[in-house]
């Protein structure tokens, strides 16, 4: 009588009686769960977790909403007469889309443009990650190999471009050395500085067990590296769109950047935007499939 007495005068704590049998001696007020608790942790369950897992739509719309209020203003500022303005509109941009996919020139375009990017990307991983380990786990290495990398990444493209033709030849080996340049930079410097954030422990464990230096590459060093590593792989992607546009200007008959370059001479702002366009959606494109493999080889970053 007294504890219902209680309940019904306003105790913010629940009845421990209804947890138990009929009888059973009641729980201490001092570890009894405040009512109001529960409402607040599924309160903050509910606004944090749930919407990422229900209700897709809404939160697809959200995503995209800033892009569709972007071509709505492009295309009511172009809805004028197109000689009184100088960009072209939605419309017209489709318009030279369909022109050169009729043409065969899009797809091949977007092909090879694919081809250069991703072989530049991973000749700079092949080559970066080696060398940001040995320089993250080495006072010499880093030495050696620190300010000459960095001396090399402050050095625009149109830069390296004329020396590369002289050393390489205008075919697609200088192409695909540049954008491994710009991407091997970026990698470089993110796998350095997560081989230095791995704690001192682990390699003094592994030393002090004797494991044999393959195992410490593969299990520690490559394991520790790797959020720092995707980090770096994001960057070095979106620098090597930037280099595909400097390196696909020189002696080429395909790619983004040829027709970009060739609609600067013939002054077609519609081509023009076009390949901003495509620019944009396959940078797109590389983000996601960063954060795909991300989610696959991090999963404890999500």
């Amino acid at each position: 009588m007294t504890q219902s007495a209680t309940n019904e005068s306003g105790n913010p704590y629940r009845d421990a009686s209804s947890m138990g049998t009929t009888g059973a001696p009641a729980r201490s007020a001092a570890y009894a769960v405040p009512a109001a608790e529960h409402t607040k942790t599924a309160s903050r369950i509910g606004t944090r977790f749930i919407p990422w897992h229900h209700g897709r739509a809404p939160r697809f719309c959200a995503l995209w909403a800033s892009t569709v209020l972007i071509v709505l203003a492009w295309a009511l500022a172009t809805g004028g007469p197109a000689h009184n303005r100088s960009l072209p509109s939605p419309g017209e941009v489709w318009q030279a889309l369909l022109a050169l996919h009729s043409e065969g020139l899009l797809l091949p375009s977007i092909g090879v443009s694919l081809y250069r990017v991703s072989l530049g990307v991973a000749l700079g991983v092949v080559t970066a990650v080696p060398a940001g380990i040995i320089a993250g786990s080495s006072t010499i290495g880093h030495a050696i190999m620190d300010k000459p990398i960095h001396m090399l990444r402050a050095v625009p493209f149109p830069a390296l471009s004329p020396l590369l033709i002289v050393l390489l030849g205008i075919g697609e080996t200088m192409k695909v050395a540049l954008i491994a340049i710009g991407a091997f930079a970026l990698i470089y410097v993110n796998v350095r500085d997560g081989v230095r954030g791995i704690d001192p422990k682990l390699l003094e464990l592994a030393q002090a067990y004797h494991l044999p230096k393959r195992t410490v590459f593969a299990k520690i060093l490559l394991r520790g590296t790797l959020p720092r590593f995707m980090t770096g792989l994001r960057f070095a992607l979106t620098v090597s769109w930037i280099a595909l546009v400097t390196c696909e200007t020189v002696n080429s008959s395909a790619g983004i950047g040829y027709i970009l370059s060739r609609s600067q001479q013939f002054y077609r702002t519609d081509q023009m935007v076009l390949c901003i366009v495509l620019y944009a959606f396959l940078g797109l494109f590389s983000e996601w499939l960063v954060g795909a493999l991300e989610r696959l080889v991090v999963p404890c970053a999500h």
